[in-house]
């Protein structure tokens, strides 16, 4: 009897210091790119074959349309990740969030026309283990019409955009 008292007694206390003990929990991503951010990429870029010049803004946001997807945003690359990594193939996720199509837009002026620009997420991860302008692709929007997209667009270039100044999303086009 003394044994049994003795026993729930210590089962008690260890279930007492594991339900007040904080939990830690890492999670790990598959590296270069989790699932979720590669099914969102894979999609855009699908999306992106099927725009066609002067398509108007609303046709090419409901082509472009895809569901906000919790994904990795930003991956540890500290010394100790790194080796994980070479062993495992992963990475732990250091933030996650919620990846919307498109990621960003900006509104940019030229002469008598606004243009606006739509950033969405082709895939990829930034050199700091974040999704930086490399791994967006820009929609250009002008008037009301689709009148380009891609990094190498020429009216991109003109406007001066470049990958290297997108950092953060903004708020989502409605």
């Amino acid at each position: 009897m003394t044994r049994n008292i003795l026993r729930a007694t210590a089962i008690l206390a260890l279930l007492t210091v594991a339900a007040c003990s904080p939990p830690t929990v890492v999670t790990y991503t598959s590296y270069p790119t989790p699932d979720k951010n590669l099914a969102l990429a894979e999609l855009t870029v699908e999306n992106l074959k099927t725009l066609a010049l002067g398509q108007p803004r609303e046709e090419v946001l409901g082509r472009m349309k895809a569901d906000p997807v919790e994904g990795c945003v930003k991956w540890d690359w500290k010394k100790e990740d790194k080796i994980l990594r070479e062993y495992t193939g992963f990475l732990p996720c250091a933030k996650r969030e919620i990846i919307r199509s498109p990621y960003r837009t900006d509104t940019l002026r030229q002469g008598d026309i606004s243009y606006e620009v739509l950033y969405y997420y082709t895939g990829g991860i930034g050199p700091e283990g974040g999704i930086t302008g490399e791994q967006l692709t820009p929609v250009l929007i002008g008037n009301g019409k689709l009148v380009g997209w891609g990094w190498s667009h020429p009216l991109v270039q003109d406007l001066r955009l470049t990958p290297t100044a997108i950092h953060s999303p903004a708020a989502p086009v409605h």
